[in-house]
């Protein structure tokens, strides 16, 4: 069969997903500021606000995965299909789990030393930088592909069901964890987000359909966005400042409502920008199309920008430290893809 068309929208809402992580990765030191400054509460919302961002790219796994390979899929194809996307990521996870765990050593302490063991343990837990537990959650994801899409296209309860099988697989093992045990690594485990990847395959089969239903319904989809949203930084603040206690339950239903609803304002207004044909629009989907390697070169750019400049204790330097981090992680590693996609092309010339 022949191939769906391409999605171009898809790399606009990668890159809101790539911002966000840089805003989150750039404000966590500037939470700590003492409560009740300005500054504080500015970037706590802003932090807190962008949480979407790991649920966002799962969802974006999802859909591109069941949209691509949907209406062609066979049993048959499971192991090309485990060797080609393992590959590419796992390559990847390997070698640059290996570079920050000789990288962090060598910027925080002056040495290097290497533990076969120790990083054994750290590729397996996604430990050995901050955002590499994302990785761990994707190859769980792709090692269940074969498995979940063989069901959907021959069941049909199992097809129409996705999104209540996602949301309750999740409810199962939050509740677990929650209430019973708590389950080892839990945070990069795939139940987490089952919810967020099953909805990205409904949408990813059914993608046409469901994009026209958002448009009819984008008052209340965006309506109940913001809700979700406000409701969640909202109980945060008050939980931080003491003001109110508020069961974690409540948290994790709301920020739940917060991303599912995301990727379907992203996607509208991403169609909006290309249909346009803006220049934002351009750019976006170019800094999309470079999102992996954003988020794989950006930590180490802030741990060297915080080195060489490190925060002041004024708070205006402060605050202009931060806003520095977050546009010079994102820029400086686009720039590093940049030149890393222009040396490559000209390698395959030569």
């Amino acid at each position: 069969m022949l191939s769906r068309p391409k999605l171009l929208e898809i790399d606009i809402v990668r890159a809101i997903a790539i911002i966000a992580v840089l805003v989150i990765h750039g404000t966590s030191g500037a939470t700590q500021l003492p409560l009740g400054t300005s500054s504080q509460a500015v970037f706590f919302i802003l932090n807190k606000a962008n949480l979407f961002t790991v649920p966002l790219f799962i969802w974006i796994s999802g859909v591109v995965l069941f949209y691509t390979y949907y209406d062609r899929w066979e049993p048959g194809m499971s192991r090309l299909f485990w060797t080609k996307r393992l590959r590419r990521i796992l390559i990847p996870y390997v070698l640059w789990s290996i570079f920050y765990y000789l990288y962090n050593q060598f910027m925080f302490h002056g040495k290097i030393s290497f533990d076969a063991m120790y990083v054994i343990k750290l590729l397996l837990s996604g430990n050995a930088s901050y955002h590499l537990y994302y990785m761990v959650i994707i190859v769980q994801f792709y090692l269940l592909f074969p498995l979940l899409i063989t069901a959907a296209r021959k069941s049909p309860w199992v097809r129409q069901g996705l999104i209540p099988l996602g949301i309750g697989m999740q409810a199962a093992a939050y509740s677990i964890h929650h209430w019973v045990h708590p389950l080892p690594e839990y945070a990069s485990l795939f139940l987490s987000y089952s919810a967020l990847f099953a909805f990205g395959a409904f949408v990813g089969i059914h993608y046409a359909a469901i994009v026209a239903w958002s448009n009819r319904h984008k008052s209340w989809i965006w309506s109940i966005m913001c809700l979700a949203g406000i409701t969640f930084v909202g109980m945060l603040l008050l939980h931080q400042y003491g003001l109110a206690f508020i069961e974690n339950t409540w948290f994790e239903l709301s920020l739940l409502v917060y991303c599912i609803t995301i990727p379907l304002c992203c996607i509208q207004w991403a169609r909006q920008r290309l249909a346009s044909g803006s220049q934002l629009g351009t750019a976006l989907s170019a800094l999309g199309a470079a999102s992996f390697g954003i988020y794989l070169v950006h930590p180490a750019i802030l741990t060297l920008w915080d080195l060489i400049a490190p925060a002041q204790e004024q708070l205006w330097l402060y605050d202009l430290h931060t806003v520095a981090s977050i546009l010079i992680g994102l820029l400086g590693s686009w720039l590093l893809v940049r030149l890393y996609a222009s040396a490559q092309r000209k390698g395959s010339a030569n």
